[in-house]
């Protein structure tokens, strides 16, 4: 632009000597003054305008800078946020960023802490419930999962005093015999070492089978089976083949061998909770509750390991499954109506089984002799099958009750039911 001008002050010197009008000249002097000025101004603008220009381009790539570093640190945070979520997070992680002093550090050091008090409450949460599944264990070794499904109820915090469930259903009584006998030649540890372990090997087999145990008595218990009699005639039947294994181990240990009556029957019955507000137990209440207490009684009698009641056999699915022997028609202690009873056959060892069915026949002529009142001639049925079987209990149970009601009783007034008058 300088060189432009230049041109233009030799261009008018070089009219100057030329003859031109003096005002022509005047007026192209200032002109040319005034353009030299404008010219002057506008690069002083355009000088300025760059060295701003260049001072804004300075502090905008200072505040780029800055900007693209903030948003480094929240992506860090982004990413902290992340490992959470994924367990992996570590507070050195954010320990740069937490020494900031604006808002991100803040933001940094705020994280950091709820995290880690999150954590901290999680850990205790986790050992609560650790501590609380472990009391709920313990809690159903006394209720066991089956009985508050039965009671319809989703843990025990649920049972209340009075919670029952009443309808039709199959109950057990099981009880070791002579184990007045037993105990006497124990100490009271050894006594309760001896019932707990019996109750271990047979107690499993009712759950197995679809039942539960409502409540242990000592060396025996009371157990249901809500679904059906064939459920419990199958845990009986397992229970004697559980015990009979374990009298090997017992006579291994110099120990006298275990003998155990169960008895079964079916009927309408109630089950839940009984006792007050703070003491309360599981328990079943009905009439035939004590029957079926009174038929495993009877089991000492007859010498049956399994004794069922009539109520039974009329609601088994699958009765062909079974080999029974009718043992009595009775009238138990404690009522009036007389009822048939049964043994289980499949509960005996195959020798004992196979000579009873061996002598059936000949047991059932006796039996019919018996319910007739004719003495002798069930004698001599009866004195038969001992020949073959001489350990057959039930035959010598009738032999002796035969003896006692030729003395006592008239054929004729005799109709074939016995009465006991003990348990």
């Amino acid at each position: 632009m300088r060189l432009q001008m230049n041109f233009e002050l030799s261009t008018v010197n070089s009219i100057t000597q030329q003859p031109k009008d003096a005002a022509e000249l005047i007026n192209l002097t200032s002109k040319n003054k005034k353009l030299q000025a404008e010219n002057n101004h506008l690069q002083a603008m355009v000088e300025g305008v760059t060295a701003h220009s260049a001072i804004l381009e300075d502090a905008l790539e200072t505040q780029n800078q800055e900007m693209a570093d903030y948003i480094q640190q929240v992506k860090k945070i982004t990413a902290a946020a992340i490992t959470v979520q994924s367990n992996t997070f570590t507070p050195n992680s954010l320990a740069t960023m937490a020494l900031r002093k604006d808002e991100l550090g803040s933001l940094a050091r705020v994280f950091s802490d709820t995290v880690q008090s999150v954590r901290h409450q999680e850990q205790k949460l986790v050992e609560a419930n650790a501590h609380l599944s472990d009391l709920l264990e313990s809690y159903s070794r006394f209720i066991p999962s089956e009985y508050l499904t039965f009671l319809k109820r989703n843990s025990i915090l649920d049972i209340k005093l009075g919670d029952h469930v009443s309808r039709e259903m199959a109950i057990m009584f099981s009880d070791i015999r002579s184990f007045t006998t037993l105990s006497e030649q124990m100490t009271p540890q050894e006594n309760f070492d001896f019932v707990n372990a019996y109750l271990r090997r047979v107690s499993p087999e009712i759950r197995k089978h679809n039942g539960f145990i409502v409540k242990y008595l000592g060396d025996g218990m009371m157990a249901v089976f809500p679904d059906g009699v064939d459920d419990a005639i199958r845990a009986g039947i397992a229970k004697v083949k559980q015990i009979r294994s374990y009298n090997q181990h017992r006579q291994i240990s110099g120990h006298a061998p275990l003998t155990v009556g169960i008895g079964l029957h079916a009927g309408h019955m109630m089950v839940g909770m009984v006792g007050e507000t703070n003491r309360m137990q599981a328990d079943a209440v009905s009439d035939n509750v004590n029957l079926t207490a009174r038929l495993e009684g009877l089991t000492k009698y007859y010498g049956a390991s399994l004794l069922i009641s009539e109520d039974v056999i009329l609601r088994l699915e699958q009765p062909e499954r079974y080999s029974m022997r009718i043992l009595d028609r009775i009238i138990v202690k404690g009522r009036q109506e007389p009822l048939t009873i049964y043994e289980v056959l499949n509960a005996d060892v195959e020798t004992v089984r196979r000579l009873k069915l061996e002598t059936l026949p000949m047991y059932q002529q006796g039996r019919h002799f018996y319910q007739e009142g004719e003495w002798t001639k069930a004698t001599a049925c009866f004195e038969a099958i001992l020949r073959i079987n001489p350990n057959d209990q039930t035959v010598q149970f009738y032999l002796e009750r035969i003896q006692h009601l030729s003395e006592q009783t008239t054929a004729s007034s005799w109709n074939g039911v016995w009465v006991f008058t003990q348990k």
